[in-house]
């Protein structure tokens, strides 16, 4: 009894597997689109309390997203959305998917990674690093 237990167990734990791994086959993928970030103006280096633009750029298949359905979440050094770091985050999804842009203010002085996801089209991008001075007083 004690085989046949441990047998079912492995067979519905390779089930699960088989049904997660295959969720996202490569030819699903292709469909979702291919989503790129960039700092506007290749600007990285900000001063606390001055808005910040970044570039979002639909690469391939821009006809398959949902600008309603599109809600990327920013992270900043673990802190998801407003926090100590970042503040006043907005999205313009208006227009061509080529010139979309999400704005944040930096309130703290510092160098930081902004992580950049969104689950519905499977986007994660880790890639944007960026510098706050003090700002003036």
């Amino acid at each position: 009894m004690e085989i046949l237990t441990c047998f079912l167990i492995s067979l519905s734990s390779f089930s699960f597997f088989s049904l997660s791994s295959s969720e996202f086959t490569t030819s699903d993928r292709t469909k979702l689109p291919l989503i790129a970030f960039s700092w506007w103006d290749d600007k990285g280096t900000f001063m606390a309390g001055e808005t910040t633009t970044i570039r979002v750029k639909v690469l391939e298949n821009a006809d398959k997203i949902d600008r309603k359905v599109f809600k990327p979440i920013l992270t900043v050094n673990g802190k998801e959305g407003n926090s100590s770091y970042i503040s006043t985050i907005l999205f313009d999804f208006d227009g061509d998917p080529n010139d979309w842009k999400i704005f944040f203010t930096p309130i703290r002085v510092g160098l930081f990674n902004v992580l950049i996801n969104e689950d519905h089209y499977k986007v994660f991008d880790s890639s944007l690093h960026f510098q706050v001075e003090p700002g003036l007083t």
